[in-house]
This record gives structure tokens, C-alpha cells and sequence, in this order.
């Protein structure tokens, strides 16, 4: 039977790092991490930590020291917060503390994110004191026009929108209203480097996903073989939604039967 290749997280030049192991001898573990670095390393110190699940995208000891830096004790969070932090997962954090001898709030949503040139780190957003306004709706350099803003606050939709650093870098980002902050959040948007099940989305699937559109998309699994389904995106969850399309046509069909029953119904003489 063929050896599982163990991956682990390591600590390199201050940054949490993806690594392959390739060896192991008087307890130091040879690795190689993604960026082509190869290196001995202890395995029982700090700055090493096996992979514990395929959806953890975070080291344990990583989050513990992000935390830390924010006032969010890691010990007091049950295991299943840690887990879903450790897999990018976003965590409305709600706790008090003491100032000037009084005992004060704190509230804030808080998610693991990885910056290509800073690594990884907390992203935390602090509850507004009242809801967002249109003259304060902005992100990343852009100003949410009355439009973005009532379909984000009102209709409770997804808006895409193109920001940009201070020093003229452009992307695009997904925007919603979260009223657990009062104001508006930003993830991510799909693109040509995402991949939904195996394969990289084509540039007008993801155009399609991140303006909210519900596309027909073929997924392959080894039980059930090739099958359409119907596939949209959830920027709040920052998951695929899918449903199998024999299903929701079963539903349109009971909808439709139901509408039209009631219709004759009404057209009865008593």
C-alpha cells in the first residue's frame, strides 16, 4: 500500500507556510514547502504542525498568534470555532472588557485571510455604534453608488464592484450588508484561479457567479458519474450552492400543478 504523503504547516522567516514532508530521521522532519524551500525541522517544536483536515487552510499555532494580537483568547473558543477559523471560515467574536473601571462590549467579526505579500493574518471588522449610511458606504477606494446600497441594505443582495489599492492596484470584490457589523462586508470574487469541484471556472462562469446568476454546470463524482446541477455562489458563506436540476424541475411542476388547482377552485359555482 502506498505511504500517504503527510503535509504540514511551518514557520519560515516569520510567515505560516505550507510544507510537504519527505523524510523524517532523529526526529526532525525534512520538508519542502510550496514555494521550493527544503529544510530540516524538529517536530516537536512551535513552528511545526501537521495538517489535521482538507479544508484546513490555516495552522492552529497561526490562528493562536493572530488572535492573541486582537484580544481574542484562543483556549476559550470551543473546538469547532477554532476548526472553522482554521479553515477560513468567519466567527462574529462578542466578549467584554474592562477600561477606565468600566465594563465595555466588544464586537466583531473576525476570518482568516492570506495576503500574497504579508501572509497570513486576522481580518477583523468592528461592529458600527448605528447602521451604515450611504455617505459612509465604501470599500477599498470605491464609493457604493444609491443603487449598490439598496440592493446590498434593502433587497439583501451581492453587489460586484472594482477596488483598488492606494497605489493603483485594481480587483474586484464581492459587497454585502451584514447586519451583525451594521455595515458592509467585502469577500473575495470568483475568478479564473477558483476551482469548483477539480476544474478552474472559465472567465464567463465566474463573471455569471459574481453578478449572482444561477448557472447549469456539469459536476463528476465517481458514485453518480457526470450530472448537470444548478450552481450559484454565496460570497456571505463563500461556498458553491448546488441542487440537482431533476429536482427543482419536480418542484417547478408541484408549484405549477398547485397554482393551477387552486385556480380551478376558484372558478367553481357553489
Amino acid at each position: 500500500m502506498e505511504k500517504q504523503v503527510e503535509k504540514v504547516f511551518v514557520k519560515v522567516n516569520q510567515k505560516w507556510q505550507r510544507a510537504t514532508v519527505t523524510g523524517e530521521q532523529d526526529g526532525k522532519a525534512s520538508v519542502v514547502t510550496n514555494d521550493g524551500q527544503s529544510f530540516n525541522v524538529p517536530k516537536n517544536k512551535k513552528y511545526f504542525e501537521p495538517i489535521k483536515s482538507m479544508d484546513q487552510k490555516f495552522a492552529y499555532k497561526d490562528l493562536e498568534e493572530q488572535l492573541k494580537g486582537h484580544y481574542v483568547s484562543f483556549e476559550k473558543l470551543s473546538p469547532s470555532v477554532r476548526d472553522n477559523l482554521a479553515e477560513g471560515k468567519e466567527y462574529f467574536y462578542e466578549g467584554t472588557y474592562v477600561s477606565e473601571g468600566e465594563l465595555k462590549e466588544s464586537a466583531k467579526m473576525i476570518q482568516m485571510v492570506y495576503d500574497r505579500n504579508l501572509g497570513s493574518r486576522l481580518d477583523v471588522q468592528y461592529r458600527r455604534n448605528e447602521d451604515v449610511t450611504l455617505d459612509k458606504a465604501w470599500a477599498y477606494n470605491h464609493s457604493f453608488s444609491a443603487d449598490e446600497f439598496e440592493r446590498m441594505v434593502d433587497k439583501k443582495e451581492f453587489v460586484l464592484f472594482q477596488g483598488s489599492t492606494n497605489d493603483g492596484e485594481v480587483f474586484q470584490k464581492l459587497a454585502y450588508y451584514e447586519p451583525k457589523v451594521q455595515d458592509i462586508r467585502t469577500k473575495s470574487a470568483l475568478s479564473t484561479n477558483t476551482y469548483f469541484y477539480g476544474r478552474t471556472l472559465t472567465a464567463k462562469q465566474a463573471d455569471a457567479l459574481n453578478k449572482g446568476q444561477e448557472l447549469e454546470m456539469e459536476i463528476k463524482s465517481k458514485v453518480h458519474g457526470t450530472k448537470p446541477y444548478l450552481v450559484s455562489w454565496s460570497p456571505r458563506r463563500e461556498t458553491f450552492i448546488t441542487k440537482n436540476i431533476d429536482l427543482e424541475k419536480a418542484k417547478k411542476i408541484e408549484v405549477n400543478s398547485e397554482v393551477k388547482k387552486k385556480s380551478r377552485n376558484r372558478g367553481m359555482k357553489v
